[in-house]
C-alpha cells in the first residue's frame, strides 16, 4: 500500500472536528503571522506613497481654485469683449470731457464696476486705451508712455493670443512708495475689426491676498510656490507680495528647462494647459512630519485586522458546518420519504461540492423512480384512453359524412322537382347552394386561386341575387393576370357575406355591392365596398380595435377570421383597412405583396 493511500486513510480516520480545528489554526492564526511580518516590511513604504499621493491631491486642488479665478476672469474678458456697444464707446470720439461724462454716467461706470463686487478675487478691473477723446480715472485710463514701456504691456504685445496672464511689479495704489506683484489677466478687445480705429486693453487684476488664502489651506501638508512663464517665484506660502519683500526672483532652471534647488520630494505640476498660462507652475514642498501621525493609524488598524483575521474565519468555519450539516439531514429526510413510497425532491440549492454532488444524483434517482412507475403502472390507462379517443373520432368522421351525404341527396330530390315543374330561378340556386357546400367538404387546402374564390364568391352572390330581386346588384371586378394568384381561401367571400349581412339587409333602396380585384404596383389589392347603412366612426373604431387586439366579442366573427388568416400567412406585411361612412357606403380593402404570394401553376 502506498504512502499516499495510507495518507489518505489516516485523514478519513480523523473526526471532523479536528479535521475543522486543523483548518482553523491554518487559517487563522499562521496567516495572522504572516501578515505581521509582510505589514511591518512594507509599512514605511506605503505610508510615504499614500503621503505623497495626498500631498499630491492637495496641490491639484490648490491648482484647481486658481484655474477657476482665471477663467472666470477669461470668461469676464470675453463677454465684454463681445459686447459691441462697450466697444463702440470705447471707439468714440468724444467732443469734450463734458460728452465723455454723460456716457461715464450713464453707462461705462458701472459696467465695469460691478465686477469686483460680484467676484471677491478680482481687485481691479480696468480698460487701457489709446482713445485721446477718453479721461483718466475710475476704471479706464488713456495709454501712456510709462504704460506703453510696462511689463504686462510688453508681454501682450509681444504675443499673437488675445489673452494672457502674466505677474509682474508694479506700484502699490494704497502705498505709492511700495511695490506689489500683480498677477493680471490681459485681453485684447479686437473682436470687432470694423471699430478698432484704437488699441484697447482689459486687464484684470487678480487678489493676491486670495491667492495666499488658497495656499495657506494646505500649509499643514505642503509649501506652495506660483511660479511664472519667466521661472519667477510670483508666490508661496506664507510670504509677502507687497511692500520690501515683494520680490518676482527668478528660480534657477536646468537645460530642459527644469526647475532646479528644490527639496527632492517636490512636487511641480503645470498649472493648466490652457494657453493663456503656458508654463504657469505650482511647486509643493511637503510641510511637516505626518508619516509618524499614519504609523499611530495604521497601528490602530492592525489591532482591527487582527481581531477581523480571527472573526472572519471562525464564521467561516462556522457556516461550513452548518452547511454540511444542514443538507445531509435534508438528505436522510427525503430517504425517509422513499420508504414511504413518496419521491419528492430536494428543493435548494445543492452545491457544487460532493455533497451537492450528491443531492443532485438523490434528486435523479427519484425522478428516474417516478417516471418508471408513471410508465409501467399508467401505460395500460393511457391505452385505453387512446382506443376510445380513436372511437370516438371514426364516429364523429361517419357521422360527418353521412350529414352532408343527406343533405345532397335532399337538395337533389327538391332539384329534379324544380325540374320536373321548370321552377327554374329555384333549380338554379339549389344548384348553386349545392355547389358551394361541395366545394367547402372538398377544399382541403388553405390556399385557393383568385379564379376560384371569385367563382364561390359569385355562386354565393347568386343565391343572395335571387333572396333580394331587382333591389340587389352587384358587380365583380378581376385582373385577368391575378386569377392564377393564390390567396386564403373564404378571403372575399366572407367580406361579402358579412357586407349582405349587416350593410345590405336593413337597406330598403337598391342594394348594390362592388367587388374588385386589381393590381397597384408591387401589390394585389382586394376591395369589397357596399353601399348599406354603414358604421358611425364609434362602431368602427371598436371593430378595428376587436380586430388588432385579438378580443373575442361574440361578433365580427368573418372579419376577425380574415384579418387573422392574413397575418398569419403574411407575417403582418398584409394591409387590411376599413372605412366607413353612415347612411352611405362601407368599404374593406386588402393589400397583399405580390412577391409574397404563390400562382397556382406554381404549387402543382
Amino acid at each position: 500500500m502506498s504512502r499516499g493511500w495510507r495518507m489518505l486513510q489516516f485523514v478519513n480516520d480523523i473526526p471532523l472536528k479536528f479535521k475543522f480545528l486543523i483548518i482553523y489554526l491554518m487559517c487563522v492564526l499562521l496567516p495572522i503571522l504572516c501578515i505581521n511580518s509582510l505589514f511591518y516590511m512594507q509599512d514605511s513604504k506605503n505610508t510615504e506613497r499614500r503621503e505623497m499621493d495626498n500631498l499630491r491631491i492637495s496641490l491639484d486642488r490648490v491648482g484647481n481654485a486658481m484655474m477657476q479665478m482665471v477663467n472666470e476672469g477669461v470668461v469676464i474678458g470675453n463677454a465684454l469683449s463681445a459686447d459691441r456697444v462697450f466697444n463702440e464707446m470705447l471707439e468714440y470720439k468724444y467732443t469734450d470731457n463734458v460728452a465723455y461724462y454723460e456716457e461715464y454716467d450713464s453707462y461705462l461706470r458701472d459696467k465695469l464696476g460691478q465686477y469686483p463686487n460680484i467676484y471677491p478675487y478680482i481687485s481691479w478691473i480696468g480698460v487701457y486705451t489709446s482713445n485721446p477723446t477718453l479721461s483718466n480715472g475710475g476704471s479706464y485710463f488713456m495709454l501712456k508712455p510709462e504704460d506703453l514701456k510696462s511689463e504686462w504691456y510688453q508681454k501682450m504685445s509681444d504675443k499673437k493670443d488675445k489673452v494672457t496672464v502674466t505677474s509682474y511689479l508694479d506700484v502699490n495704489p494704497m502705498n505709492p512708495e511700495e511695490k506689489m506683484v500683480y498677477v493680471s489677466i490681459i485681453r485684447k478687445m479686437d473682436t470687432f475689426p470694423d471699430l478698432m480705429q484704437y488699441s484697447n486693453y482689459l486687464r484684470i487684476d487678480i487678489r493676491m491676498d486670495k491667492l495666499l488664502e488658497l495656499f495657506d489651506k494646505e500649509r499643514n501638508y505642503l509649501l506652495i510656490k506660483l511660479v511664472d512663464e519667466d521661472n519667477r517665484l510670483v508666490l508661496e506660502s506664507a510670504g509677502a507680495f507687497k511692500g520690501k519683500e515683494a520680490l518676482l526672483p527668478t528660480l534657477p532652471v536646468s537645460k530642459d528647462s527644469q526647475l532646479m534647488s528644490l527639496p527632492a520630494k517636490s512636487f511641480v505640476i503645470p498649472l493648466s494647459n490652457a494657453s493663456y498660462v503656458h508654463n504657469w507652475r505650482l511647486v509643493g514642498i511637503p510641510e511637516g512630519s505626518r508619516i509618524a501621525e499614519e504609523r499611530k493609524g495604521i497601528i490602530r488598524f492592525f489591532t482591527w485586522l487582527t481581531l477581523i483575521s480571527t472573526i472572519i474565519p471562525t464564521m467561516l468555519i462556522y457556516i461550513i458546518m452548518h452547511s454540511f450539516n444542514f443538507r445531509v439531514r435534508k438528505l436522510s429526510k427525503h430517504m425517509q420519504l422513499v420508504k414511504n413510497e413518496r419521491f419528492e425532491p430536494i428543493t435548494m440549492y445543492e452545491g457544487k461540492d460532493e455533497i451537492g454532488h450528491l443531492l443532485r444524483s438523490f434528486n435523479l434517482m427519484t425522478e428516474k423512480i417516478r417516471n418508471l412507475i408513471n410508465d409501467v403502472y399508467k401505460l395500460e390507462l393511457q391505452k385505453k384512453d387512446l382506443e376510445l379517443e380513436r372511437v370516438q373520432a371514426e364516429l364523429n368522421y361517419l357521422q360527418s359524412q353521412v350529414d352532408p351525404h343527406f343533405l345532397f341527396n335532399t337538395l337533389n330530390a327538391i332539384f329534379v322537382v324544380c325540374k320536373k315543374y321548370r321552377y327554374e330561378h329555384v333549380t338554379e340556386i339549389i344548384q348553386n347552394l349545392s355547389q358551394i357546400l361541395r366545394r367547402l367538404l372538398s377544399w382541403k387546402e388553405d390556399l385557393v386561386s383568385v379564379e376560384e374564390e371569385a367563382s364561390f364568391t359569385d355562386m354565393y352572390l347568386q343565391i343572395e341575387k335571387f333572396r333580394f330581386q331587382d333591389r340587389f346588384h352587384y358587380e365583380l371586378s378581376i385582373d385577368p393576370s391575378l386569377l392564377p394568384y393564390r390567396i386564403p381561401k373564404m378571403s372575399i367571400q366572407s367580406l361579402v357575406e358579412n357586407s349582405c349581412k349587416h350593410g345590405l339587409q336593413s337597406v330598403k333602396g337598391n342594394r348594390k355591392i362592388r367587388i374588385s380585384v386589381e393590381r397597384t404596383g408591387r401589390n394585389m389589392l382586394i376591395r369589397v365596398e357596399d353601399n348599406g347603412i354603414g358604421m358611425d366612426s364609434r362602431k368602427l373604431n371598436a371593430i378595428v380595435k376587436s380586430l388588432y387586439t385579438g378580443e373575442d366579442n361574440g361578433k365580427n366573427i368573418g372579419l376577425r377570421n380574415v384579418y387573422r388568416r392574413l397575418n398569419l400567412f403574411y407575417a403582418e406585411r398584409s394591409l387590411f383597412h376599413i372605412e366607413s361612412i353612415p347612411f352611405e357606403k362601407t368599404s374593406v380593402t386588402i393589400q397583399i405583396p405580390l412577391n409574397l404570394i404563390r400562382k397556382q401553376e406554381e404549387t402543382s
